[in-house]
């Protein structure tokens, strides 16, 4: 659903105005995906000149999720032997930014908190939530986030909310 109008070619700066609970968010894309944006702009504007979505379907509107699921499975499926979905794609993302962030020296909550915004999420422990899907791992991000966490949110106690 993402509108043509959405992407800055030139900057780089994508406003998502619908995702999870319509969530409004920007993103800045990396210099080599504005590249690859770019070309498939150029592409695909050669053969919709007046579309309204960025990623136009035949029909003008815009691809649903069942068509995202069943072109990744076959695209997948040709070139693996594993299984997969889309959406892994998106907890794999996760996943590695948090694992090369180990022994690099800064503040890791810090990291968190980006990383967070990136994937569009409204609270940390959302993004937090992948590595607990990771067996034996959830106890490295809760010591490497928790003291940033719970300066930035302290504890409340119960008869507080009374």
């Amino acid at each position: 659903m993402l509108k043509r109008e959405a992407v800055n070619m030139s900057t780089g700066v994508m406003d998502i105005r619908y995702s999870k609970g319509h969530d409004q968010h920007y993103i800045v894309l990396h210099d080599s995906m504005l590249r690859l944006m770019q070309t498939y702009d150029q592409a695909i504007g050669k053969l919709y000149p007046d579309r309204a979505y960025f990623f136009p379907a035949k029909n003008g509107g815009f691809h649903t999720r069942s068509w995202v699921q069943k072109n990744f499975r076959q695209l997948w499926d040709a070139v693996n032997r594993s299984r997969a979905t889309a959406y892994e794609l998106r907890h794999h993302y996760a996943i590695e930014n948090i694992n090369r962030w180990v022994g690099e020296g800064f503040g890791f909550d810090d990291k968190l908190l980006y990383l967070s915004k990136s994937m569009g999420h409204t609270a940390i422990e959302s993004t937090r939530y992948y590595y607990y899907l990771v067996p034996g791992m959830s106890h490295f991000l809760e010591k490497h986030t928790e003291d940033g966490f719970n300066a930035l949110i302290p504890e409340v106690d119960d008869e507080d909310w009374e």
